[in-house]
C-alpha cells in the first residue's frame, strides 16, 4: 500500500498535469449537450480551436460548432429533446452559456451562424440567435435561414417570436405557422405573410430525407357564440360569447385534424382509436390553436376563426 507521503505526491503529480494540460482531459469533463442522430455527406465540429469530422452517433457538446459543406445535412438531437437539422453550407454553434444571466433557466441557446436550419422545439424554451435576430420559442417548429444581411423565418406550427438582435429596436412579431417574417440588419422583423409553398419546399429538401418531408397542415375553423342571457353587462356578455365560439371552433379544428393523412394511408383518427395516448396528446395539441380573426355579428352572436399548425414536430409523436 501507498504511504501518506507518497499519496499526496501522486495527488500534486496529477493536479500538475492538469494544470499544464488542461486540454487533454476536458472532453472526460466536457457535459454531453446532444447526439448526431444522421449525416449525409461531409460536416466537421470545431471543439476548442479543434476541427474534427462530424461521425453519426457520435456525442455534441456545449461550446461545439458544426459546418456541414455543400450536399450535406445533419441531424442533431438535443438532451432537452430538441431536434435541429441543418442544410449544406450551413454552420451553428451551440452557446457557451447554457443557462446564462438574463435567459430564462431551462432554455437551450444557439447561434446560426449562416445557412439554413429546421427546427423542432422541444418542451423547454429555446432561443436561436443568427447575426441580425434571435427567435424564441417552446413546443413548435420553424425553418430559419440567412440571406446576405438578414434572416428569415417560416413558422411551420405553433408561433414564434421574432426579433431583431439589436436591443435598440425593441419591436417584435409573433409569427403563426403558415407564416413568414425577415429581420434585417438594423431594421424590425417584417409583418408575417403567408409561407409560399415552394419556401418550404425548398428548405425542406436542404435539410429533411425525402420520407421525413411532411406539411406543414395548417387547419383553419370557425366557431360561433351567443352572449348567454345571465351576463351581467356587455364586456362579460362578449367575453362569454367569444368563449363558447372558441369551443365550438376547437371542435370543428379537432374534427379536421382527425381527417388527417398522417403516415401512409392511416389518419390521425386511425391512430387515435388505438390508443388513448395519442388521442389525450392530440387533443392537448389541438388546444393551442390560436384566434386568426374574431367578429361581431349583426345579430349580437360573436364568430372567431381559429387556427393550428401541423409539422413534422406534431407528426413526430406518430412515429416514436
Amino acid at each position: 500500500m501507498l504511504s501518506i507521503r507518497a499519496k499526496k505526491i501522486t495527488i500534486l503529480f496529477f493536479c500538475a498535469v492538469l494544470l499544464l494540460f488542461p486540454s487533454k482531459f476536458s472532453f472526460s469533463i466536457e457535459k454531453e449537450v446532444g447526439n448526431v442522430k444522421d449525416l449525409k455527406g461531409n460536416a466537421d465540429i470545431l471543439r476548442k480551436e479543434k476541427k474534427y469530422g462530424l461521425r453519426k452517433n457520435k456525442p455534441v457538446f456545449k461550446t461545439d460548432t458544426v459546418k456541414t459543406y455543400e450536399k450535406s445535412r445533419v441531424k442533431i438531437l438535443f438532451i432537452d429533446d430538441s431536434l435541429i437539422m441543418i442544410g449544406e453550407n450551413s454552420s451553428f454553434s451551440i452557446s457557451e452559456h447554457f443557462n446564462r444571466p438574463g435567459i430564462k433557466s431551462g432554455t437551450s441557446v444557439f447561434n446560426l451562424i449562416n445557412g439554413v436550419m429546421n427546427v423542432i422545439v422541444g418542451k423547454k424554451g429555446l432561443e436561436i440567435h443568427s447575426p441580425n435576430s434571435i427567435t424564441a420559442a417552446r413546443g413548435t417548429s420553424y425553418l430559419l435561414w440567412t440571406e446576405k444581411n438578414k434572416t428569415g423565418l417560416a413558422v411551420t406550427e405553433g408561433r414564434v417570436e421574432f426579433k431583431n438582435s439589436n436591443k435598440t429596436i425593441s419591436d417584435k412579431k409573433l409569427v403563426p405557422a403558415g407564416r413568414m417574417s425577415y429581420v434585417e440588419q438594423g431594421k424590425p422583423p417584417t409583418t408575417p405573410v403567408f409561407t409560399p409553398p415552394e419556401t418550404v419546399k425548398v428548405m425542406y429538401e436542404n435539410t429533411l430525407e425525402e420520407k421525413e418531408r411532411w406539411g406543414p397542415v395548417i387547419l383553419r375553423a370557425k366557431g360561433s357564440g351567443v352572449p348567454p342571457p345571465s351576463a351581467v353587462n356587455p364586456a362579460q356578455a362578449r367575453l362569454m360569447a367569444i368563449r363558447a365560439a372558441k369551443t365550438d371552433a376547437l371542435r370543428n379544428l379537432l374534427e379536421q385534424a382527425y381527417g388527417v393523412t398522417i403516415l401512409s394511408d392511416s389518419t390521425i383518427e386511425d391512430f387515435a382509436t388505438k390508443t388513448d395516448f395519442i388521442k389525450a396528446r392530440v387533443n392537448s395539441y389541438i388546444k393551442g390553436a390560436w384566434v386568426a380573426e374574431e367578429r361581431k355579428m349583426s345579430d349580437g352572436s360573436y364568430e372567431v376563426d381559429m387556427e393550428i399548425g401541423l409539422g413534422i414536430g406534431f407528426r413526430r409523436m406518430f412515429l416514436e
